[in-house]
């Protein structure tokens, strides 16, 4: 019997780099969270789409803080974004969310500076009009369960395109330093 060759070492956060790579990227929003204790930060959200095997949609919501130390406590951040339960939130995410998965995304690698959560909603059915759900039901519900304040979405193709328009690129934006810089770190190998 031929001797197989030992496997690759599995790496958790290449893997979760390249199933991350093929999110249909939607579009980004500033915000600002205030936690219970009245601390702030400011955040980007971004926002995918990927269909699932059945044929309904998933939407992608990742919020990135910058978590600096000293400019908020990881530890009440973490359990502020607890409040995202799938009893709290289910009924404002528009018709035919099935449920939804929050996940740790700062653990993933070091990251130490960054805070990143990942809310995935799941959909029966795929979603015609994404634009509207995420600005009629999803995000004001979780302004008013996360206590935070979005800026207005940024669609990606017109974001992409808007830097041959004149206006600078979202990166380059006064505001969007933590988004440039996050993406830097994500890059790295």
């Amino acid at each position: 019997m031929k001797e197989l060759p030992p496997s690759p070492e599995f790496d958790p956060t290449k893997a979760y780099q390249a199933l991350k790579s093929h999110e249909g990227m939607l579009a980004f929003a500033e915000f600002e969270i205030t936690t219970q204790t009245g601390e702030t930060a400011d955040g980007i959200l971004k926002i995918s789409a990927q269909q699932t095997p059945y044929r309904g949609d998933t939407l992608i919501l990742t919020f990135v803080i910058d978590a600096d130390r000293g400019k908020i406590d990881e530890n009440k951040l973490a359990r502020h974004f607890d409040r995202l339960s799938e009893s709290a939130s289910a009924d404002g995410m528009g018709a035919g969310c099935e449920r939804l998965n929050l996940a740790c995304l700062d653990c993933m690698g070091d990251a130490p500076r960054w805070f990143v959560k990942e809310l995935k909603l799941f959909y029966r059915n795929p979603v015609a009009q994404k634009k509207t759900l995420l600005e009629r039901d999803v995000l004001p519900n979780l302004e008013k369960i996360l206590n935070c304040r979005f800026k207005p979405l940024e669609w990606w193709p017109q974001a992409r395109a808007s830097a041959g328009n004149g206006r600078s690129p979202a990166s380059e934006r006064p505001g969007w330093k933590p988004l440039q810089s996050f993406l830097n770190w994500w890059r790295q190998d």
